[in-house]
């Protein structure tokens, strides 16, 4: 059964990191199908259903496309299945990408990492942290620039229903052939002195997510049922916590990704609040955080 993935593309053709990702991250190319997406940035609609755009930016979203697609088939990938899609901006380059996505139903949509500083982060949205707080339906993955040495992937376990969909589709992914040399690490990070046994005070048992060992025998089932071997897939339960001893689940995931140099870090992502100033600011999730930190490994987002 073939992959199908949607890769976001801008001006950088076969420069772009997620082509360059996927390329290096599955060994063999068959069983993938791309299809290479390019929203043309400076058009506009004047009215309901019409889009103005001038022949010039088509043409450079075209070469565009092309150039990319010669990098991917020159690495690898069969030709038949390279497509490329250039289409005029409507709603904004991000919105575009989303109404794309749910209506080609791909198995994940491929964005590279665009770097910004900390002024940059405060008041502008790059695509992929645009994507990040869409509601979506797909599984995103944001790269970074690719280091060919890097392998595996670091999943992060915490029983919620997102966090074993992603799951599923990690399981999928390393179940593609061409990427069998991949293991999965399942990363369950405690609260400290919880043992992470317990449900947070103050949530029902029904509504809680599963904790500690029903987590990781969950997202392991979740796996193993895509036809991953056992073998490769180990489980790692640390207290989460940064350098200073305090409980921080993302300082202890970026820890382990580092060390043990993963090649994706994978999480599921809960419904999030709105994107205000001062939550950009001040009260960023788990994944957002993963997502600002996006250097050394590439963050697979499943909500």
């Amino acid at each position: 059964m073939e992959r199908h993935l949607l890769l976001t593309m801008g001006g950088d053709g076969g420069e772009s990191w997620n082509l360059r990702f996927v390329a290096g991250f599955f060994r063999r190319k068959a069983a993938l199908r791309l299809t290479l997406f390019y929203v043309v940035p400076d058009a506009y609609a004047s009215g309901p259903g019409e889009v103005i755009l001038s022949d010039v930016q088509m043409r450079h979203g075209l070469e565009q496309l092309a150039r990319a697609r010669r990098w991917a088939v020159e690495h690898g990938f069969v030709p038949e299945h390279v497509e490329t899609r250039a289409v005029p901006r409507q709603f904004g380059v991000v919105r575009d990408i989303v109404e794309e996505a749910h209506k080609g139903l791909y198995d994940a949509v491929v964005s590279g990492r665009r770097y910004l500083g900390w002024l940059e982060q405060t008041y502008t949205t790059s695509v992929s942290r645009g994507l990040l707080g869409e509601e979506i339906a797909f599984p995103l993955w944001v790269c970074h620039q690719p280091e060919p040495d890097l392998s595996n992937v670091l999943l992060c376990v915490d029983g919620s229903g997102e966090n074993l969909r992603m799951a599923d589709h990690v399981g999928f992914m390393l179940a593609t052939p061409g990427a069998e040399d991949h293991t999965v690490t399942l990363l369950h990070c405690r609260e400290p002195g919880n043992g992470g046994g317990q449900h947070a005070a103050g949530v029902g048992a029904e509504d809680a997510p599963l904790s500690g060992d029903d987590a990781i025998a969950a997202a392991r089932e979740a796996v193993l049922a895509n036809g991953v071997d056992d073998s490769r897939v180990r489980v790692l339960m640390l207290d989460a916590c940064d350098c200073a001893g305090r409980a921080d689940k993302a300082e202890t995931i970026l820890r382990v990704a580092e060390q043990d140099r993963y090649a994706v870090v994978a999480v599921g992502r809960r419904t999030a609040l709105p994107d205000t100033l001062m939550r950009r600011m001040f009260g960023r999730s788990v994944s957002e955080r993963l997502h600002d930190r996006v250097n050394r490994f590439s963050l697979w987002v499943s909500k």
